[in-house]
């Protein structure tokens, strides 16, 4: 029976060894290439300094929220119950449209850098698919879809000099001003 086995195990490495052999595999890390770009980096400083401009603005409405909650609390003595309601009424609705607001400002830079990171992804396909064709290589992944592999198999470094030769278009939309 272990005669068997072996045999079985034998056969069945001689008849599929042919193709693991054949199979050129590179590993490159994708997040480390856009992470790491000069270009990547100032753009998103670009954003950064965008939205503080508008950072203040919303910090002086979230004061006059605060102020108007204070207010109705020292007010809750002096008016009455239908007029203390109709400032919590108004309170709220103030709020809720500053949440929003806050959302659509957080929201739209989220999709803006996510646009970025997206034309810089379509960029490096591109490379790859040229360092693929020009190396004979039938197999690439990305450094968070395995677990061990040979640094010889790291293509990294030579996609980043071919990334820092291609000119991206890293515009950004700023947020409607007019939503402030």
């Amino acid at each position: 029976m272990i005669y068997l086995k072996h045999i079985t195990i034998s056969v069945f490495f001689i008849f599929f060894s042919f193709d693991l052999n054949s199979t050129n595999i590179a590993v490159v890390n994708i997040e480390d290439l856009i992470n790491s770009n000069d270009s990547y980096k100032a753009v998103i400083k670009n954003i950064e300094k965008n939205q503080s401009k508008y950072l203040n603005k919303l910090k002086k409405k979230e004061l006059l929220l605060e102020k108007k909650l204070l207010d109705i609390e020292n007010d809750k003595l002096i008016l009455s119950e239908q007029e203390i309601n109709n400032k919590v009424l108004e309170y709220n609705k103030d709020l809720s449209n500053f949440k929003i607001l806050i959302d659509d400002f957080n929201n739209h830079y989220k999709i803006e850098i996510s646009n970025i990171r997206k034309k810089f992804l379509e960029e490096i396909i591109l490379l790859l698919e040229i360092y693929a064709k020009n190396n004979n290589i039938e197999l690439i992944l990305d450094a968070t879809n395995y677990l061990i592999a040979s640094n010889s198999l790291n293509i990294t470094e030579v996609i980043n000099k071919e990334l820092l030769k291609v000119k991206i278009n890293l515009e950004f939309n700023e947020f409607d001003e007019n939503k402030l």
